[in-house]
């Protein structure tokens, strides 16, 4: 099924950002995208103080396809600079997520282009109550996300569904993350502070 790789990070204090995305933007990313099923890619930083600070979002044609060769090669051929930064990073949360149906159309049709996503997003990560799931998913899909795509600077909204979570680090959380992930993308901020 299609989905996506979702990782977030932190540096932590031994990393700085010049270390970080340059090992990232020309070590990291090339690595992963290289491989078949990986279909685009982003790299997002949190402009609401939040932690965690970094963000990385892959599209996958199959989330099978972190489980099998190549990418399972890329833990066991890492650089010694690879191998040394990710000891380093005070947070590592790897992710991966299958995409729910139905997929609302972007605001800008077939024209829309998922290497260029909105230049703003907003997560949620949502845990709903044993017994209303199908409320949930019926309120979302056919009321909350259609209200959504009438907010001016509304660019995209997908929902997924948490498959596989791993993390690393010294701000590791306790237990496993919300199952649903909603991710909603923007022209600008000011979009949520709409009527």
């Amino acid at each position: 099924m299609p989905g996506i790789l979702f990782v977030y990070s932190d540096l932590g204090p031994t990393v700085s950002e010049d270390e970080y995305n340059d090992w990232y933007d020309n070590e990291h990313v090339p690595l992963c995208v290289s491989i078949p099923g990986f279909e685009s890619w982003s790299r997002w930083v949190a402009v609401d103080g939040v932690h965690p600070t970094y963000g990385a979002l892959y599209d996958l044609s199959s989330t099978s396809i972190i489980t099998e060769l190549p990418y399972t090669n890329l833990v066991t051929t890492r650089s010694e600079r690879e191998q040394s930064l990710i000891s380093r990073l005070a947070l590592l949360d790897r992710r991966t997520y299958t995409l729910r149906e139905p997929v609302f159309p972007p605001a800008a049709g077939a024209a829309y282009d998922p290497r260029k996503p909105g230049l703003y997003m907003s997560i949620l990560e949502i845990e709903v109550r044993p017994g209303a799931e199908d409320d949930h998913n019926t309120w979302y899909d056919e009321e909350h996300i259609p209200m959504l795509t009438e907010v001016p600077g509304w660019v995209r909204s997908r929902r997924f569904d948490l498959e596989f979570a791993g993390a690393t680090g010294s701000e590791v959380k306790e237990g496993r993350p919300p199952k649903h992930l909603s991710i909603h993308e923007w022209e600008t901020p000011g979009a949520l502070e709409t009527a």
